[in-house]
């Protein structure tokens, strides 16, 4: 990277973390007013708005004054619909990259948060604000390790309770963690580009929302060679290519949860390894 393109990047941080303060003044309010009046449409329609801007404003640095590029399908996303979102998990990026797929035209997209980042400022507000599923992690002594991921699957279902009560996207990194190709040697992963993913999670997101009219949102990011979060900050990677396919919730029902997901990440590492063919 130039001095320039770090300074970009710089630049970029400090945008992104004061368009989160500036957006967060009037989400309190409008948070404040939902406690009063919490089944008002009108003011969740303002909620969202809010949340919108505060995405373009960072779409728009990051396109025109950063120079980061990527590309994306247009998805006519219901903004009454809700939604989960499985995505591979890459870099920091992955957030401002899923939000301007989805948020500028679909729902609100939620993530899961452990219960103790409530308490930081400016995170803690907008996971308090859109009722972000919170999840509380405490280790037992005795536990194993079935009975900590059957708990941990119980948690994330009771945790996800709360997006019935407004349409919203559900975003799970089924892989858990970030892909290095340490860790990929470390879990001995069966796919070329990926990490193994977690069905449990996901099939805990899937069971929250059973009963409900929503999309499964498969999310692919195909980053350059050599692309890093700080280097997407500076516009100094190559375009990042965004692919999707939207699946009805409802027909998956009878389907083996696992298997689909296994499936999909099958088709994700094909995808990878053709963008990442030398001949391409």
């Amino acid at each position: 990277m130039t001095a320039f393109q770090h300074a970009k990047a710089t630049a970029s941080l400090l945008l992104i973390g004061c368009n989160l303060i500036f957006f967060c003044a009037p989400l309190v309010l409008l948070a404040l007013a939902k406690l009063a009046l919490p089944r008002s449409a009108r003011i969740r329609h303002g909620m969202e708005a809010v949340y919108r801007a505060a995405v373009a404003v960072d779409d728009a640095w990051l396109r025109h004054a950063a120079g980061t590029r990527w590309t994306a399908p247009a998805l006519a996303l219901p903004r009454d619909r809700n939604c989960m979102v499985v995505c591979n998990h890459v870099s920091w990026a992955d957030i401002f990259l899923v939000q301007s797929l989805i948020a500028r035209g679909g729902p609100v997209v939620k993530f899961l948060c452990k219960r103790s980042l409530v308490w930081l400022p400016m995170i803690g507000i907008v996971a308090w604000a859109f009722g972000f599923p919170l999840v509380k992690r405490d280790a037992k002594r005795a536990e194993d390790e079935a009975d900590r991921r059957a708990r941990d699957i119980a948690r994330v279902r009771e945790a996800c309770a709360v997006l019935r009560e407004a349409p919203s996207a559900m975003l799970t990194f089924a892989e858990g963690t970030r892909f290095t190709a340490e860790k990929h040697r470390r879990l001995r992963s069966s796919y070329a580009h990926l990490l193994p993913p977690r069905a449990g999670g996901f099939r805990a997101i899937y069971e929250s929302l059973r009963g409900l009219d929503f999309g499964v949102v498969d999310v692919t990011l195909v980053y350059p060679p050599g692309a890093t979060f700080w280097r997407f900050l500076g516009g100094a990677a190559a375009a990042v290519d965004v692919r999707a396919e939207v699946f009805d919730g409802a027909a998956l029902a009878d389907a083996d949860l696992g298997d689909w997901l296994r499936g999909r990440w099958r088709a994700k590492d094909r995808l990878l390894a053709e963008a990442r063919s030398p001949g391409d």
